[in-house]
């Protein structure tokens, strides 16, 4: 890892002209143009490329200057293909697919993970791949009327994958999730408490043994009993005697475990998550801005911006984003150069959980909750993240990598370098080349739905003629439908510089 320095021209207007003019900025810059105020659409390229080139200066002189930067960048371009040679990493992935049945629409859950040693050049002991299905319908708990239901679930299996990843991989050197390492998790509040026999599906289908199951089940229970359902609810009592798992307590609960399994192992494993095509300004809005603000709008010019763009109410940070549609991606596509990252900042994950309510499976009445002791620094609550963003080529927007803060700072610039390396290997996409592997072998493809779909049909009717249709019989082939027989050569693509 190294601090960043920039080409002599990189601050100049023709240096910034010939980066904004690359196709890839243009068009982004183009697209964005369409969606600002119509005033501000004649000159917005030319205003946005001053304030490029403004941003530009501060950034190198306080590089050349030792002072505080306005922006903090390292470069994580160092790391080697032989430097990580004989580490194992494991990628995972969750896809969601729907099969047409008459009026009913099955949702099919699969959950891939691919795991590779590095160097290692026979391809049976280099890779491996595994997947594992839920049939959403099979869940008793969980609000299957709310859009974000099978998002639920996805989570909450995907996060049981990199457990399970970290817990039968003594020699596991990273893991790594497609998308951000939690999401906005109040979004989720009020879902219905998952079942006991819930969590045993979801455990079964990840080759937990009896044993192991249990006693995670047992640990959560107990520390539900304990701690957090009693600071949630005024019917802790009840909820723990039925053996009910809040979607969002026990989601915390796993997260600290994952953690806890991660601080044990013997190789301290980089733990993080990588996010592509970020339409989010959380970084900009609470780091970059305020700092821009301070270093553009100078005593002698509080009117900076309205000078430039040529209005009169750019007056704070959140209106200049709001009027001219700078997001992170694109804002820091255009200060980033290959193999940068910003400086790593505490995510905003967590405002937004709230005292709710619940319904509990089979009541047709709702209970009061509160999930703000879920928010850190509860022991039992879920852990913060730290986040910067990576740019990996001048053709892609940066990528947002996620850690766990609990795991320490390393555990940021570990997964910069190796998303960096990964990522190097698919130039044109800018990604991760394993979670792209990943992310089409979990995906449940529309042919194979629409296929399976047409079989179901035919069976069931064949079925109900002999009147032999039962509900495990349809679950075995809705089952048969996501575990398609392995051709992992087709999720693996073209790469350089590795064979």
């Amino acid at each position: 890892m190294s601090h960043a320095h920039q080409p002599n021209d990189w601050s100049t207007r023709s240096g910034v002209d010939n980066d904004l003019h690359g196709q890839h900025l243009y068009l982004r810059l183009a697209e964005n143009a369409l969606f600002v105020a119509e005033n501000l659409r004649g000159n917005y390229f030319r205003n946005t490329a001053e304030f490029v080139r403004a941003l530009r200066l501060k950034i190198a002189s306080a590089e050349r200057n030792n002072e505080s930067p306005i922006l903090g960048t390292q470069s994580f371009d160092d790391l080697t293909w032989d430097d990580v040679r004989g580490e194992v990493v494991t990628f995972i992935d969750g896809g969601v697919g729907q099969v047409q049945i008459s009026s009913q629409v099955p949702i099919l859950l699969r959950v891939g993970s691919y795991a590779v040693r590095t160097g290692e050049r026979r391809i049976s002991e280099r890779e491996s791949f595994g997947y594992y299905p839920v049939i959403l319908g099979d869940l008793e708990g969980g609000s299957k009327d709310r859009q974000n239901f099978s998002d639920l679930v996805r989570i909450t299996a995907e996060l049981l994958g990199g457990l399970s990843a970290v817990e039968r991989t003594p020699d596991l050197d990273v893991l790594m999730f497609h998308g951000p390492l939690i999401e906005f998790v109040g979004t989720y509040a009020g879902h219905s408490p998952f079942t006991e026999q819930d969590i045993d599906l979801f455990l079964n289908q990840y080759g937990h043994d009896a044993e192991t199951a249990h006693q995670l089940k047992e640990d959560f229970l107990t520390s539900a009993r304990l701690d957090v359902y009693p600071a949630m609810t005024d019917r802790s009592d009840e909820w723990v005697r039925q053996r009910l798992f809040e979607p969002l307590a026990f989601l915390a609960f796993l997260y600290q475990r994952l953690i806890a399994r991660a601080k044990v192992h013997p190789h301290k494993p980089v733990i993080a998550s990588v996010v592509e095509r970020s339409d989010h300004r959380m970084f900009i809005e609470s780091i970059l801005m305020p700092r821009v603000f301070r270093g553009l709008r100078e005593k002698d010019n509080l009117n900076w911006f309205n000078e430039l763009f040529g209005r009169s109410d750019l007056t704070t940070e959140k209106t200049v984003l709001d009027r001219l549609g700078y997001t992170d991606s694109l804002l820091l596509g255009m200060l980033l150069r290959p193999g940068q990252a910003t400086e790593s900042w505490l995510m905003p994950k967590y405002v937004s959980l709230q005292t709710g309510s619940i319904q509990l499976p089979s009541e047709g009445f709702r209970s009061a909750t509160n999930w703000a002791p879920l928010r850190p620094p509860s022991p039992f609550g879920f852990p913060n993240v730290l986040g910067c963003y990576l740019q990996v080529s001048e053709t892609t927007d940066p990528i947002r990598i996620e850690v766990f803060e609990a795991l320490g700072q390393s555990q940021l610039a570990r997964a910069a370098q190796h998303a960096y390396l990964y990522a190097r290997l698919l130039p044109g996409y800018g990604f991760p080349v394993g979670l792209d592997v990943v992310d089409k072998f979990a995906r449940v493809p529309t042919w194979l739905t629409d296929a399976y779909g047409k079989l179901i049909r035919h069976q069931l009717g064949v079925s109900l003629q002999q009147g032999d249709i039962s509900d495990a019989e349809m679950r075995r082939i809705l089952i048969q439908s996501i575990y398609i027989t392995h051709r992992d050569w087709l999720f693996r693509p073209t790469v350089d510089g590795v064979s």
